[in-house]
């Protein structure tokens, strides 16, 4: 199999709000959604901006694993069955993840639930694979009119 340097894919969030992910090995990652939303890293610096506030959260990656690794670390329980990947936890945000991945092991739905019973459900479509992605597309700037919020992902809630 030839390793994925690169993708970028519809996805459709909670059947709703859609957008364009791009990923590019390793870490680098870019999603528009159709409100104007924007999450994007360069692996260092995690973006989340928000245009109708004007808001973006700026998180710090240092010393935080990076790609799927960094996010799927520290559950407890890990099952396969077929192309169907679950993890659960009793600790983390998400209490259950899971992922389902196409014959060629590209990412299909993704579905994060947490304890109070929220579902998040991410579906890709679309899939281009190992295609040129810019490394200016990852090092996203927020509006100099925009609010920063420095490692939101640090508070508690």
């Amino acid at each position: 199999m030839n390793s994925l340097e690169s993708f970028r894919a519809s996805v459709t969030l909670n059947g709703g709000l859609t957008g364009v992910v791009s990923y590019k090995s390793p870490n680098q990652l870019h999603v528009r959604f159709s409100d104007g939303r924007i999450i994007s890293s360069n692996g260092r610096i995690l973006w989340f901006y928000n245009p109708d506030s004007s808001i973006a959260g700026k998180q710090d990656l240092k010393g935080v694993s990076g790609g799927l690794g960094g996010l799927l670390s520290g559950y407890e329980n890990v099952t396969v069955s077929g192309r169907t990947f679950r993890l659960t936890s009793t600790t983390k945000r998400y209490n259950e993840i899971i992922l389902v991945v196409s014959e060629n092991d590209l990412p299909r739905v993704l579905k994060m639930k947490r304890s109070d019973e929220e579902i998040t459900e991410i579906a890709f479509s679309g899939i281009a694979t190992n295609i040129g992605l810019g490394t200016g597309l990852f090092n996203f700037q927020p509006p100099t009119s925009s609010q920063i919020v420095e490692n939101p992902l640090n508070q508690k809630e």
